[in-house]
């Protein structure tokens, strides 16, 4: 009897077991002899499931941002200030060591698709904004609905977003700390938006 292997599946298999080899080398140091190793895999199987390096590379990012959105949904249900809810939808991406590997990784595949991306990098990019966009104007509508901000609020939505992506490269190149400019920068903004109570 033929075995019947999910294809799918085992696409998914054998990028979710290169996760750590690829947080460890990065994008342009990783080898498909590394990846079929680690997937315990020969070269052959690995490219009947995958065009390129790059291709698993790309299902791997798509996973680090399946992860990273779950995080953030929940967030929306956490109870605390609105405020505070973007603070942790920004700094989400700061808090933890392998966040900031991951983060690595990002920006790697982010220089890849500035410099000779392909139409799929681009689309994912555009996904991904659109992803980010909805979780936050989640979390503003609940602050305009519970009476914290402005109605105005909502209008900044891709500002924020907009921010959130800038502030993955400055945070690298010019070494911003993070946590100080994302403070900072929503302390200036809470000061137009947030509804004040009267005295």
């Amino acid at each position: 009897m033929a075995i019947i292997v999910d294809k799918e599946k085992k696409r998914t298999d054998i990028a979710c077991s290169c996760k750590e080899i690829l947080l460890e080398y990065g994008i342009k140091n990783l080898t498909i002899s590394q990846i079929a190793k680690t997937a315990g895999v020969g070269k052959g199987t690995v490219y009947e499931y995958f065009k390129n390096k790059e291709d698993i590379v790309f299902e791997i990012i798509t996973s680090f941002v399946a992860e990273h959105e779950t995080k953030l949904h929940e967030i929306i249900s956490l109870d605390m200030s609105t405020k505070d809810k973007i603070f942790h939808f920004f700094y989400l991406l700061y808090e933890h060591e392998d966040s900031n590997k991951q983060l690595n990784i990002y920006r790697e595949f982010l220089a890849i698709s500035m410099t000779n991306g392909t139409k799929e990098m681009i689309n994912f990019n555009i996904v991904c904004r659109e992803k980010f966009t909805s979780i936050l104007n989640q979390i503003i509508k609940d602050g305009i609905d519970k009476n914290e901000l402005r109605a105005e609020a909502q209008g900044l939505i891709s500002a924020l977003v907009t921010f959130k992506l800038g502030l993955v490269i400055e945070a690298h190149t010019v070494s911003l700390d993070a946590k100080d400019e994302i403070t900072l920068f929503l302390d200036a903004l809470f000061k137009l938006i947030e509804i004040k109570e009267e005295k």
